[in-house]
């Protein structure tokens, strides 16, 4: 672990299929992780589930983790496209598609919330669509007509089509967005979450660290790894997600079955740096 600390100093980690699955703890992840913070590594948790703010995230890895993590020590989809709203246009007026972390990140970063009603009422700049487990076809219609009648623009907390439950998977963000772009033919102008690089970025720029120093961990090769690919890091894929359900293997710099498997792993790599 020691190796580990010396040669990554932020861990960029992500939640659904590596701390968890569903309600499910995967405690010998757990376990990795709570070692490699005592041995001096930063950690970053980084997911696109944006139905939690951090700060309910930070809450529930506290209890988890056995140690605090605080709201800055956590990156959601959420956080990322209103930082990446604000970024863009300033403070807008949205629809959402969401639910209350969702919410919660745009209300913090100063956008404006409209009321998702049987309708849209006009003006409204952006409708912004994340995983949305109460999804009617009310907030379908309001969205729809947000964007086919007032012109809003369309961005997505993430893509990803679906989310990793105990009993297998069911339909994510990604799956609700590919309705509104079919009903509107609008397709989604900001993605903040996994594939793309921004939450990566984002999170090592707040902790001061350089892609060589980084390391994400992931379950998933279309989102987690492919992300890290395009932010120029390191990465670990961990076969107790997505991946391992599907039998999906990309080129992670890393594939193990659980996090314990790194600690030969690096100290292999480890030795081979010094030899060399």
């Amino acid at each position: 672990m020691s190796g580990l600390a010396r040669r990554y100093r932020l861990l960029l980690v992500d939640l659904d299929g590596v701390v968890w699955r569903g309600r499910r703890v995967l405690r010998e992840n757990v376990e990795w992780l709570r070692r490699a913070r005592l041995a001096g590594a930063r950690i970053v948790y980084v997911t696109n589930n944006s139905t939690r703010s951090r700060r309910v995230y930070a809450e529930r890895l506290s209890a988890i983790m056995g140690y605090r993590v605080a709201p800055e020590d956590v990156v959601t989809s959420g956080y990322a496209v209103a930082r990446l709203l604000s970024e863009k246009a300033g403070s807008v007026r949205v629809v959402v598609v969401g639910e209350e972390g969702l919410v919660e990140e745009l209300v913090a970063a100063g956008h404006v919330v409209l009321p998702v009603g049987d309708g849209a009422r006009c003006p409204v700049d952006y409708v912004v669509v994340g995983l949305d487990r109460g999804l009617t076809y009310s907030k379908l219609k309001t969205a729809h007509l947000a964007i086919t009648r007032c012109g809003a623009r369309l961005a997505a907390s993430n893509t990803d089509t679906t989310i990793p439950v105990e009993e297998g998977s069911l339909p994510g963000a990604g799956s609700i967005l590919a309705a509104l772009e079919t009903s509107t033919g609008v397709r989604a102008e900001l993605v903040a979450g996994k594939p793309e690089p921004y939450m990566y970025r984002l999170a090592m720029e707040m902790a001061g660290v350089g892609p060589g120093e980084a390391l994400a961990i992931g379950d998933r090769c279309d989102t987690d790894i492919e992300a890290a690919k395009r932010a120029g890091i390191d990465s670990v894929l961990v076969l107790t997600g997505v991946a391992g359900e599907r039998g999906d293997r990309c080129d992670a710099t890393y594939t193990v079955r659980t996090l314990a498997e790194l600690d030969g792993i690096l100290g292999d790599a480890e030795a081979t740096h010094r030899e060399s």
